[in-house]
């Protein structure tokens, strides 16, 4: 360390903003150059330069003058580019946690909803009179035709169809439009 310099370095310690300014000057690249070399980001190296330098004006007054100010400066620069390392691990892992709990959470909701799909629907199917309730479950529990329905139950396909309109417009006004289509979107 140069005399000047030493100098420049305990008159900072003292307040001077004349010496500051002077280290800043005489060391603002060579510190940018050093800080790029580590974070390969020209932003986040001035940024990091600047932050350095208005920590080393804040904190003038505890300064250990004994020390090279270079020295000094590039061990805070260097902690701080290990801090910024640090910070980004970190927030990729937070980021990383946070996605596997989003879809996490998107498959209980999936899961919740035809849940609540289903429940409503059951409540709404067993409201439904008795025969009509067995047409229906014939129908699409069973997978018969109006045929089979028809010759099974002893009636006309004419009364299978209207029973199965009928059971349709209840279950349409008995259970919530928007759960169903909850339940028609998470399928496809």
């Amino acid at each position: 360390m140069n005399l000047d310099e030493k100098k420049l370095f305990c008159q900072l310690k003292n307040g001077s903003s004349n010496a500051f300014e002077q280290l800043y000057v005489a060391y603002k690249a060579p510190a940018f150059k050093f800080c790029y070399s580590l974070l390969k980001d020209r932003d986040e190296a001035e940024g990091m330069v600047q932050d350095v330098f208005l920590q080393l004006w804040v904190k003038r007054s505890r300064l250990n003058t004994e020390a090279s100010f270079k020295s000094y400066l590039f061990s805070c620069l260097r902690n701080k580019a290990y801090d910024f390392f640090k910070l980004v691990k970190r927030n990729e892992s937070l980021k990383s946690d946070l996605w596997q709990r989003i879809k996490l959470l998107q498959e209980l909701d999936e899961e919740e909803d035809e849940t609540l799909v289903f429940e409503s629907l059951k409540k709404a199917v067993d409201t439904l009179p008795n025969g009509r309730k067995h047409i229906l479950q014939l129908r699409y529990e069973g997978g018969k035709s109006y045929k089979e329905i028809a010759e099974q139950l002893n009636i006309s396909i004419h009364t299978v169809k209207n029973q199965l309109i009928k059971a349709k417009h209840h279950l349409k006004t008995h259970v919530d439009i928007s759960l169903i289509m909850v339940l028609i979107f998470s399928i496809f």
